[in-house]
């Protein structure tokens, strides 16, 4: 049903808030619930009654003057329209860059855990070395993988750049586009639900070797080591979780939905929340790891953001 609502929604694209449209608005939206449900209690599969829906009702053309809106119509302003080829193109250009941004965010929850290994096996094995040089290597190794993954970044999102009015601007997209759009989606989503799954299990087991480690071993070297495994485990699960979600993440944002939906766009002062907000988590991140080194807790950060995102986000929707 949200499907057929998001449709209406792209319909009525341009058209003013007068009470004549939102009139006529509700009013096929009832229609379109209406003729959804028959179908449905006549047996047809969900993606075949959403098709027949829109097929019968998704040109407003022709509905407008039985909606009393072709005054409206034919003053509507002039909104954005996404072709085939412009989707199809994103979906693959985001499938192409996914694994080398999954990368760059590899190397940077990694970039800490060969000094972590350098300082856990100089306490387990008492090398007559001064730890300084320990540190230097292990800082030295951190700045050049923190170095590579900004390069991976500059790199690939550069070549994502000229997308951006996909997800800063309200657009239109054709039935045939948005078709293609869904069903790629859905042949996606298995392997989207699946990685999602094993990352937030996998996120959640990963705090067992650093909790514990102390409780079996009495000795701070190894303390340290599970500290390392538990960053690896955290990055090989963001790599996969990453990767997989581009194409679930590419046609969110065709089909304008979540942070991407009409209202959303439109909600200027939560698209400057949004930016701001980001900014002043990563800051947040990366000064409390850095001056910590606590990797193993600090990236619990980023789903408890996410999380208060989340809250946020319903909230200026509400209110918008």
């Amino acid at each position: 049903m949200n499907t057929i609502r998001n449709y209406l929604d792209n319909m009525f694209l341009g058209l003013p808030d007068t009470e004549e449209v939102i009139r006529a608005k509700k009013e096929l939206l009832t229609m379109m619930e209406d003729k959804y449900n028959e179908l449905k209690d006549s047996g047809k599969a969900e993606n075949e009654a959403i098709g027949i829906v829109i097929s019968e009702f998704g040109n407003l053309d022709e509905l407008a003057e039985t909606l009393g809106i072709k005054h409206a119509l034919e003053n509507k302003s002039d909104i954005l329209q996404v072709t085939y080829e412009e989707a199809k193109n994103y979906i693959e250009d985001k499938v192409k860059t996914a694994p080398k941004t999954a990368l760059g965010v590899l190397l940077i929850i990694m970039s800490p855990t060969l000094l972590l290994l350098l300082l856990g096996l100089k306490e387990l094995t008492n090398v007559n070395a001064k730890e300084e040089l320990f540190i230097a290597a292990g800082l030295a190794v951190l700045i050049a993988m923190v170095a590579m993954a900004v390069s991976y970044f500059i790199r690939f999102s550069s070549k994502m750049e000229k997308y951006n009015y996909l997800e800063e601007t309200v657009f239109e997209l054709d039935y045939k586009t948005e078709q293609m759009i869904r069903g790629i989606m859905a042949q996606d989503e298995h392997s989207y639900k699946s990685a999602v799954s094993i990352s937030v299990a996998g996120y959640i087991l990963s705090a067992l070797p650093v909790i514990l480690t102390p409780l079996i071993f009495d000795i701070d070297g190894f303390s340290v080591i599970s500290v390392a495994v538990t960053l690896t485990i955290v990055a090989i699960l963001t790599y996969n979780l990453i990767s997989k979600s581009a194409v679930n993440a590419a046609c969110t944002v065709l089909l304008q939905q979540g942070e991407y939906s009409v209202k959303s766009k439109s909600n200027k002062t939560l698209q400057t929340v949004t930016k701001v907000y980001w900014l002043v988590i990563t800051a947040i991140y990366l000064a409390y790891s850095f001056i910590t080194f606590n990797w193993a807790i600090s990236w619990i950060i980023w789903p408890v953001a996410g999380v208060i995102f989340a809250a946020i986000q319903a909230i200026a929707e509400q209110r918008s």
